[in-house]
């Protein structure tokens, strides 16, 4: 037979690992931000090489589906037609939850789909974005200042 003293430990024991179990569920998930180097297309009026020359970024995704984007990122964007090259810090940060919010040094995209594309703007400051349920943009909040990047590459 088992004592109460017994019993008392046992589900003491049982509570601390449904505890722990319910802790490590709730732990967010962290990522390394994996980049090779690319081409955008459809975004300038030319193809933009892009490759990333430090990249210590890396997202957390919480359980309610919030990620958190953090780290150094620092990109050369080239316009492959002529050469012209620039250095950009991108390093954010962001948060991209139902609306995503970038702080900081950000380059954003717009597809011809986009409201305000296409395009590419280097944002210093805080910009929130709206996606439909497709991705596409359909507002673009700016509180800084932006760049022009395919003007500039131009």
């Amino acid at each position: 037979m088992v004592g109460k003293g017994t019993l008392a430990s046992i589900a003491a024991a049982f509570l601390t690992l449904l505890a722990v179990g319910a802790a490590t569920a709730a732990q967010p998930q962290r990522e390394p931000s994996l980049f090779e180097d690319f081409t955008i297309e459809g975004v300038c009026g030319f193809p933009v090489l892009f490759q990333a020359t430090a990249n210590k970024e890396y997202f957390t995704e919480f359980e309610d589906g919030r990620v958190q984007v953090n780290g150094k990122f620092k990109v050369v964007l080239t316009n492959t037609l002529t050469g012209t090259s620039l250095a950009l810090n991108a390093s954010g940060p962001a948060l991209l939850a139902p609306v995503e919010r970038y702080r900081g040094r950000s380059l954003v995209l717009l597809f011809s789909f986009d409201t305000g594309g296409p395009g590419m703007v280097l944002t210093t400051g805080r910009v929130d974005i709206l996606r439909a349920e497709d991705g596409s943009i359909v507002s673009m909040e700016t509180h800084g200042s932006t760049v022009d990047v395919c003007a500039a590459l131009a």
